[in-house]
């Protein structure tokens, strides 16, 4: 019977675990008590078969107990590649398919060194705030932070989340929507439904139904990062009482943000001019940082706020990252024909509109709009709709009301038209040109001849003005230039075949539209970055389009809703843009709608360029103005297009006031530039890219296993000669197959620059599940036993010598462990401790590694070495977790401040409140409800502050872990000399 030691390392039936205590038994024998690999506390009785005693790596070396080289080259290499990105490096710099630029890096690198990760990110609209989310995700992930991911997005946008993370990041997100839900509440009924996934993806307002927010409150399993993005979404206000009032999107925030460890909030417009509501959106991220909307200033929000204006970013020269924009409006003069028939039409639109209007008839009021809307967009467009609405007269398809599905639609198509998907919004507007504010059969009868005439009368017009207009625009720019690139944006898919169909019909046109899969996207996006002079495309489409290789735009028509200006503009004015952004908008003259929009461009230009900033001030401007009704009262009440205009004018001023006092008093705003500040980041950026772990690194560590355990690398075919990289076939070996690793991977990559041109092929970078499932396998001692190797070093080293390789890391308060680094520890014989590695030219087999003096002196003194490295690693981990206990001090410092400062304030309201009851009481008012109702809330206030200092405090401690010996090799000058 093997006898045991406190300390010793034991295997056993069911797992593994080091000795504690041993205790003698009244019958003989002995009780181990047994602290398991999983933190448990097992007895053990001794006599159990198959307990065996671990052989520590200190055992072995002096035994001298010699691993096979490959196997330990496979353990080190692991080693070294799991951790390789866990301290001051950026896995996501090299895992991924695109270019990250600098200041997404920075963004990125303050949040992850932040104590709680907890951010709103307000950069403008084109700096990629969608990558910055992904690069801290990444990061979590990759240093063991983090398993558990939520994004929360308006539902136009979900796929596209989907998409970017996948193509990106190599991060496969499953979409929550109703489908998904029911399938797996089928699945596990009895079982929370959002913990049957790891990595989530759902809508704000999917997640507002009442049965999925109440299972997102009640998660046993918090997540470990959750994104919002377009965060102003969540409102909530103060009311005239000074209570709160939550929408039920902002409730989906609170319960996500009280079940989450690290949080970020995305909003290019993250003050709207609302001071309440900018407080409560903060208050999600650190409810103790402001106790009031009026203690918030720029300073209290350094480490809770990220924002970086376009004007405000410089390059390494010292000049701007974004060029500046021209905008010029294009006036057209309608031809006889069509003056008539907007004439006509406008007189048709204006008489039904104040019908419904009359009638409360709010949906024919929306009909009316949206062939306002398409009247000035295209003949084509306006010729369609009417064809549309004749033929539901014909066929009797109109009503007075919309389906019930469209009816839930509405108020967000009204005034929230962005959080609509695509087809959620065809839907609508299908249904819209159906409605009809009478069902009296002669009223029916006279707008369908009514209807019929304007119909003739559009499809009669052969020459489009607008279009005439745009064809010699873009002839003469193709003219001056073969090889320029022209994006036009339409409102509607009508006018989009119009314009690909009629008027450029001799061109080879990209296209991009609500209904094209996301691979036919993606295809038509490299057709005009590769081959086509020209891309059409509706706004329907527009999320997404990185289009920064162009640089003149044309708006073919401008929407009425100004959010999706600034984003059609976004999509050429983002970073990589190197020239002037030329933009072009079209417009009938002497309409009231299109001098109206025109204007507004042009005084927001004005304001952007006096208050520095470059996109999302329209729709700053124009937050609670109605440009559909504004411009549809203007035409149903017949007024002169200069004093609707006038009107405006004052409107925007007022506003531009308010965005400025925002911008001053209550908002953040970061200067990011490579020429001076934050010339650190370029430095992070280097040692990520060309630290201790390259692509070659990967590739071998795959090879050599591959070769060790039964797979098979060949080569299928060569990848582009810039990217120097081949594409290869992976036959996986079967130790691996399962889980998220497939058995063979048809086409594949170790080469980011391979990855990068050819989307089909897998990318098997560092944090590949392959890959990760690989280095699983080399740190699992039972399966790979590589610890102890004899090395051979170069002339001139100091040898002989041991060298410790150990991981170091410490324990935070929370209880989370940080593995940070690896630190080698090379001892010469005579016990001499550098952490310097020496250099070696040769492992030997364990067949060549012969009893010799070098070896019998190293392996008598192992233990002592040992020591003396053991005591250097204390030292090591001990400085390493005292810098970061300091650090840690001072954030939660600030955070006891403002949690003492908040409490004492929301206490102090309150024992006012008391003292002011219970005055009224004692002069004869009963007042016993409001007394009782104090008491409940300042013993209430009382227990959660307690609560919040203690966890506060418990954060605080940083604890060294035991450092842990991973590897070690007897170094010698030469060849094992046996004489």
């Amino acid at each position: 019977m093997t006898n045991f030691e406190v300390g010793d390392h034991i295997k056993f039936a069911g797992g593994q675990g080091e000795i504690t205590k041993i205790e003698d038994r009244p019958n003989g024998g002995h009780l181990l008590h047994v602290y398991t690999k999983e933190g448990q506390l097992r007895k053990l009785p001794s006599s159990l078969p198959h307990i065996e005693r671990i052989d520590s790596i200190v055992d072995r070396l002096a035994a001298c107990q010699i691993d096979s080289p490959i196997h330990y080259d496979l353990r080190e290499r692991a080693t070294r590649l799991d951790l390789a990105y866990r301290y001051d490096r950026f896995l996501s710099l090299t895992n991924n398919r695109i270019e990250i630029e600098p200041y997404q890096v920075q963004a990125a690198y303050e949040i992850l060194n932040s104590y709680d990760h907890r951010y709103l990110v307000g950069d403008e609209v084109g700096l990629g705030k969608t990558i910055e989310a992904g690069i801290v995700t990444e990061e979590l992930i990759a240093r063991g932070r983090a398993q558990r991911v939520l994004i929360i997005a308006p539902a136009p946008l979900t796929v596209q989340w989907q998409q970017e993370m996948r193509e990106k990041f190599d991060r496969n997100f499953v979409i929550y929507d109703r489908e998904t839900v029911r399938t797996h509440r089928q699945s596990h009924p009895n079982q929370n439904v959002w913990l049957q996934e790891d990595l989530i993806i759902t809508s704000i307002d999917f997640a507002k139904q009442d049965d999925v927010l109440e299972a997102l409150r009640n998660l046993d399993v918090p997540w470990d990062i959750a994104v919002f993005d377009e965060a102003h979404h969540l409102t909530a206000r103060r009311s005239s009482d000074d209570s709160m009032e939550r929408t039920q999107r902002y409730i989906v925030g609170e319960a996500v943000a009280e079940n989450s460890d690290a949080l970020l909030l995305l909003s290019g417009t993250p003050h709207k001019g609302k001071s309440d509501q900018f407080y409560f959106l903060i208050s999600l991220l650190d409810p103790y940082r402001f106790s009031h909307e009026s203690q918030i200033h720029p300073d209290a929000l350094d480490d809770l706020m990220i924002r970086r204006l376009k004007d405000d970013m410089y390059e390494t020269d010292g000049t701007r990252m974004f060029p500046e924009k021209n905008i010029e409006a294009l006036g057209v003069d309608m031809s006889r024909p069509e003056r008539k028939l907007y004439d006509d039409v406008t007189e048709y639109i204006r008489e039904y509109y104040n019908l419904a209007q009359q009638e409360e008839n709010k949906a024919a009021g929306f009909t009316m709009v949206i062939y306002q809307k398409r009247l000035v967009s295209s003949i084509y467009a306006i010729q369609k709709s009417l064809e549309n609405r004749m033929r539901a007269i014909q066929n009797d398809a109109v009503a007075e009301d919309l389906p019930d599905d469209v009816q839930e639609l509405i108020p967000r198509y009204s005034t929230e038209p962005e959080t609509l998907t695509d087809a959620e919004r065809e839907r609508v507007e299908e249904a819209l040109e159906t409605v009809t504010v009478t069902l009296n059969h002669s009223q029916i009868q006279e707008e369908l001849d009514r209807v019929k005439r304007l119909w003739r009368q559009a499809k009669s017009i052969k020459t489009d003005s607008k279009a005439k207009l745009l064809k010699q625009f873009v002839d003469r720019i193709l003219t001056n230039d073969p090889d320029e690139k022209v994006l036009i944006f339409t409102e509607y898919t009508d006018t989009l075949e119009y314009l690909r169909d009629r008027v450029f019909a001799d061109h080879d046109v990209a296209q991009v539209y609500g209904d094209l899969s996301q691979e036919r996207r993606r295809e038509e996006m490299k057709k005009f970055e590769k081959k086509a002079n020209l891309m059409l495309a509706t706004d329907a489409a527009q999320e997404g389009l990185n289009l920064q290789f162009a640089h003149i735009m044309v708006n073919y028509d401008l929407p009425w809703n100004p959010i999706r200006i600034d984003q059609r503009m976004g999509r050429l004015h983002r970073y990589g843009q190197e020239r002037t952004v030329q933009i072009r908008n079209l417009f009938f003259k002497n309409t009231r709608e299109s001098e109206i929009l025109n204007l507004l461009v042009e005084k927001t230009n004005q304001i952007e360029s006096d208050l520095g900033m470059r996109s999302d001030v329209l729709g700053r401007v124009l937050e609670d103005v109605d440009l559909d009704d504004t411009i549809m009262a203007a035409i149903a009440e017949n007024r002169p297009t200069d004093e609707v205009v006038d009107d405006i004018k004052a409107t925007i001023e007022e506003r531009r006031e308010a965005l400025q006092t925002v911008e001053n008093e209550f908002l953040i705003r970061d200067r990011f530039d490579l020429s001076d500040e934050d010339q650190e980041i370029l430095e992070v950026i280097e040692r990520s890219q060309h630290g201790d772990v390259s692509e070659d690194d990967i590739e071998v560590l795959v090879r050599e296993f591959f070769d060790e355990f039964g797979g098979d690398i060949r080569g299928v075919r060569p990848g582009p000669a810039r990217a120097g990289g081949d594409v290869f076939q992976l036959d996986v070996p079967d130790v691996l197959s399962g889980n998220q690793v497939v058995g063979r991977y048809d086409q594949a990559t170790f080469t980011r620059d391979v990855a990068m041109e050819q989307d089909d092929v897998e990318f098997i970078a560092l944090d590949h599940p392959l890959v990760q499932s690989l280095i699983d396998y080399c740190l699992d001692s039972d399966r790979v036993h590589g610890q102890v190797a004899v090395k051979i070093a170069a002339e001139n080293e100091p040898t002989p010598g041991i060298l410790f390789n150990y991981r170091l890391g410490y324990v935070s308060g929370a209880g989370e462990a940080v593995t940070e680094k690896l630190v080698p520890l090379y001892v010469t014989s005579d016990g001499e401790v550098s952490s310097t590695r020496p250099v070696i030219t040769e492992t030997l087999p364990p067949e060549q590694v012969v009893s010799s003096p070098a070896i019998d002196r190293l392996t008598s003194v192992a233990a002592d070495l040992h020591g003396l490295a053991e005591m250097e690693a204390w030292d090591e981990v001990e400085s390493f977790a005292e810098e970061a206990r300091k650090e840690r001090e001072r954030e939660v410092e600030i955070k006891r401040q403002h949690a003492e400062r908040h409490f004492e304030e929301q206490i102090g309201k309150w024992e006012e409140r008391l003292e002011t009851y219970k005055q009224q009481d004692e002069r004869g008012k009963d007042m016993s409800a409001p007394i009782g109702n104090a008491k409940r809330q300042l013993e209430s206030l009382q227990r959660e502050r307690d609560e919040e200092l203690a966890r506060l405090e418990e954060e605080k401690h940083v604890t060294p872990e035991e450092p842990e010996l991973v590897t070690a090799s007897l170094i010698l000058g030469s060849y094992p000399d046996t004489r």
